[in-house]
């Protein structure tokens, strides 16, 4: 379970998995929707798919701590979700939607956000804990 630290950098990462792991084959069996339209909704479900596994592999991995990437990659990927949400929210609010849809969306996008914030936040910790040690030595 060490490697799995910063926890709620791997919380963050499952999460987007639970979220978006269906999300690409729902866009596609949409009849509704004409295949650009397929398009424009899978392209930010795989990026936040793609993001979440590359984490996830680097945590599992425990190479995470070497790759000079890591921190940049997890605060991409929470910053893309905040801001994904701080658009699709309101949209998916104003929009005819049935209220159980909109409230689901809400919540979905009330944790979302919260996970990306607890992920670049323990990135900060875990970095002021590195130059405490460093200093420290």
């Amino acid at each position: 379970m060490e490697r799995l630290r910063p926890y709620p950098v791997a919380g963050f990462a499952v999460l987007t998995l639970v979220i978006w792991g269906n999300r690409i084959w729902l866009a596609w069996t949409n009849d509704s929707d004409s295949v650009a339209e397929k398009l424009v909704w899978s392209t930010p479900i795989t990026l936040f798919v793609l993001a979440a596994v590359a984490v996830l592999v680097l945590l599992v991995r425990g190479t995470h701590r070497s790759a000079p990437g890591f921190a940049r990659l997890v605060r991409a990927f929470a910053a893309g979700t905040i801001v994904f949400w701080a658009v699709r929210g309101p949209m998916i609010l104003l929009a005819d939607h049935e209220v159980a849809f909109k409230v689901v969306h809400a919540v979905l996008a009330m944790v979302s956000v919260g996970a990306a914030v607890a992920a670049w936040r323990s990135l900060d910790r875990v970095s002021a804990m590195s130059c405490a040690e460093r200093i420290s030595v």
